[in-house]
């Protein structure tokens, strides 16, 4: 109980913007205004859910999660997902943009790579560089034939496209996959999908993956790029599957929960 209290209380003090141990977290802007004692028992009832659905001790003693690496982890992911609820009136997540690019564009995309490259013909960009010997590959040729549903796409590399997020107390930038603008029915907002091909999760690779969920759900409030989305594909093999299920035209973007 005093490990759970401890990470209450140092979850609260990053909301409300005095965290001296996350030094680069301000606070939330709408969870600043609110006192200690209104959020404390709101985050304590999220930690304790958490440490009984998604901490495994394999038999360890549970007082073991009170390390600090384990704190550390515990207070990132839930400050990660927590969000603003816009339903009763609070002000909504709103991305921060890059203030000397604010917009990418694939116009200027050209540079050099050892990686292995091959040629695509439905991107704004000629070639894909793979980072591995078959993911990468597989991907682009589903993303390659599922015209009923891809109008285009791009393999995020050269573009500036990245969203932060922290782990272990460290600031990361985030380079998703792929950027797909999905075809759209006419006169219907433009819908882009932020694609991952990742078949293993690790910690780090779940903080991207919130990172990423808590960027769509900022932009969509924010409405100024259309209608975004963000998916991870375990199999390249499902993706046409994937996509024809869950982003036909016509089909609302869900935001896609964590595992």
């Amino acid at each position: 109980q005093k490990i759970a209290f401890d990470v209450t209380q140092q979850i609260v003090s990053v909301l409300v913007g005095d965290s001296t141990t996350y030094g680069n977290q301000t606070g939330h802007r709408v969870l600043r205004l609110q006192s200690r004692h209104q959020l404390f028992p709101q985050v304590l009832r999220l930690v304790l859910g958490y440490i009984a659905t998604k901490v495994d001790t394999r038999g360890c003693d549970p007082r073991e999660l009170g390390h600090q690496r384990y704190v550390r982890l515990l207070v990132e992911q839930l400050v990660a997902a927590i969000e603003p609820d816009d339903a009763v009136g609070e002000s909504p997540l709103l991305p921060i943009l890059n203030r000397y690019q604010p917009m990418g564009t694939t116009e200027g995309v050209d540079f050099k790579t050892t990686k292995p490259c091959f040629a695509i013909e439905r991107s704004h960009v000629n070639q894909v560089a793979a980072d591995t010997r078959t993911w990468e590959q597989s991907a682009a040729f589903r993303l390659e034939q599922a015209r009923d549903v891809v109008a285009f796409y791009v393999r995020n590399e050269g573009l500036g496209f990245t969203i932060p997020y922290d782990y272990e107390g460290i600031s990361h930038a985030y380079e998703p996959d792929y950027l797909v603008r999905l075809v759209t029915p006419e006169g219907a907002p433009e819908r882009t999908l932020i694609l991952e091909v990742k078949g293993y999760e690790t910690d780090e690779e779940r903080a991207k993956h919130t990172a990423a969920r808590r960027w769509v759900s900022a932009v969509n409030h924010w409405g100024g790029e259309g209608e975004w989305a963000f998916h991870v594909n375990r199999d390249p093999r499902m993706l046409g599957h994937e996509l024809g299920s869950l982003f036909a035209p016509g089909t609302a973007l869900v935001a896609m929960p964590a595992d």
